[in-house]
């Protein structure tokens, strides 16, 4: 079993966001967290061999900044979504 272990700033990224990115990769490598104060070290184990290991990695980091991005979105359109459903549902007549 090849393992790598690759480390995350926590004050860049929160543990949720890696783990969303971690599930995109199930296939490919199972994954350990060890959680420090400084650092989120990612324990990446590979039960079969990989052709390209280092672009696999590099695949997954780019998939946690795109998690990353997708929650600060989410979190910033958060009132204008509600805003959209409560008008969508206030004409469906359904109380």
């Amino acid at each position: 079993m090849l393992e790598r272990v690759i480390s995350f700033d926590p004050a860049a990224y929160s543990l949720e966001t890696i783990q969303r990115a971690a599930y995109r990769y199930i296939d490919k490598f199972s994954i350990g967290f060890n959680v420090k104060e400084a650092s989120i070290d990612c324990i990446l184990q590979f039960d079969k061999e990989v052709d390209d290991l280092d672009g696999v990695i590099q695949d997954f980091r780019k998939e946690v900044l795109d998690q990353h991005l997708r929650a600060r979105i989410a979190k910033e359109t958060e009132s204008i979504r509600h805003l959209i459903l409560a008008h969508a549902f206030s004409r469906t007549g359904l109380v």
